[in-house]
């Protein structure tokens, strides 16, 4: 009986335990809940704040009369960016960043656009931005741009600089993600019937922005293979070029470069590997918005690789040479850009002499990250080097590609 009493003593103790929890849990989750209710509702409160005063200052200014000319609504900045275009519309929401002359800006109904800086009449902003001044170097603080005028406003001071002076801005505590960019092209053909065949072309364009710097990085590759007659497919084409180069913005067109390399392989036109290592300065000649065109170069050292030679001849060369690269970038219209990039490279004759590197393409927008590409590239080597069995390549390589692109 004692045992049972125990036992019954047991189950009660776990019964009110086990109520305990529950109550427990249940004042929990209620005053979580009542939390995020409170929280959620000051952030309303706060939006509704600042759209009640944004009502304020319209009925402000619809009261006007005639003469009163000077009156121009601005909305105070306190939970969102501003921007007001050139054609007078405002718009709300978070910028993102402004990098040769193209402001980014998230609107949570219009998304992610891209605007023309020259298209900004009135901005402002609600949070600290890193700031780099031609002539004065990195600053941070709120932006207020009216015109041709840009107020910064940090703790310690406030200062106004003419628009023309501001090269980039990127709010402050920007993650690392968000400065870089990366767009991807992949080309297929396939042929079957008569003639089996395979052709395959990757391009990858890697960039980063910063206020002061830039990193590019672009890779093409090209791959076809072709019916044998057994049956099997033989490789015809496979090269693969890698350019890499790190850019650091002196002034808002000045620029140096301290470092370029470029990887190149073709064994096809007898090159199994080309190294090219090297350093320069670079000019924007043109950046409006919807025209870029820089040049920049400089000395370099080139080591060559073959994957055969006739007798007596070296399977590797060495030699210093002139660098010589142009960026030029054209938007035709709103879905159409025209990008061309033209590298020379002159060394001895030993390594190829002379050499280019040139793509001219056009893209088409399908969807804000999908574009169709249309590419011609032309490789020109003046002087190939010959091979063991007495064959030389052809100076001149072309080539046309259609690809899907993706933009992230």
């Amino acid at each position: 009986m004692f045992l049972g009493f125990a036992y019954y003593d047991q189950m009660i103790y776990r019964a009110s335990l086990s109520k305990f929890v529950f109550l427990f849990l249940f004042s929990f989750l209620a005053h979580a809940e009542q939390a995020t209710g409170v929280v959620s509702a000051e952030a309303k409160a706060k939006d509704a704040e600042e759209s009640q005063a944004i009502i304020e200052q319209v009925k402000s200014v619809s009261k006007q009369g005639p003469g009163d000319t000077d009156k121009t609504w601005i909305p105070s900045a306190v939970n969102f960016d501003w921007i007001q275009l050139t054609s007078n519309e405002w718009l709300k929401g978070e910028i993102k960043g402004m990098y040769k002359d193209s402001l980014e800006f998230d609107s949570d109904k219009l998304d992610l656009l891209d605007i023309d800086w020259a298209d900004v009449k009135i901005l402002r902003t609600h949070k600290a931005n890193n700031v780099n001044i031609e002539g004065n170097g990195a600053t941070s603080g709120i932006l207020e741009v009216t015109g041709d005028s840009v107020e910064i406003i940090n703790d310690y001071e406030n200062k106004t600089y003419h628009r023309s002076d501001i090269i980039s801005f990127a709010p402050g505590g920007k993650k690392e993600r968000d400065l870089w960019a990366i767009k991807a092209t992949l080309s297929i053909d396939l042929k079957q019937g008569n003639t089996d065949q395979i052709d395959y072309t990757a391009k990858v364009n890697i960039k980063r922005r910063g206020s002061t710097s830039r990193f590019l990085m672009d890779y093409i590759g090209n791959i076809s293979k072709t019916n044998g007659g057994d049956g099997s497919l033989v490789e015809t084409i496979n090269n693969h070029r890698l350019n890499a180069s790190y850019d650091y913005y002196k002034t808002r067109y000045f620029f140096y470069t301290p470092v370029f390399a470029e990887y190149f392989r073709d064994p096809f036109t007898n090159i199994d590997s080309r190294i090219t290592l090297g350093t320069g300065l670079g000019y924007t000649m043109i950046d409006d918005g919807r025209t870029e065109l820089s040049f920049s170069g400089g000395p370099a050292y080139v080591k060559t690789e073959f994957v055969s030679v006739a007798v007596d001849q070296n399977s590797s060369e060495s030699t210093p040479a002139a660098v010589l690269r142009t960026n030029y970038d054209f938007e035709l219209s709103k879905s159409m850009d025209f990008i061309a990039r033209y590298n020379i490279q002159i060394g001895n004759k030993a390594s190829g002499g002379y050499t280019h590197h040139i793509i001219l393409t056009i893209e088409n927008e399908i969807t804000g990250a999908l574009d169709f590409d249309t590419s011609f590239i032309w490789d020109r080597t003046a002087h190939p080097t010959q091979a063991q069995d007495g064959t030389t390549p052809e100076p001149n390589d072309y080539r046309v590609t259609f690809g899907i692109s993706y933009t992230y």
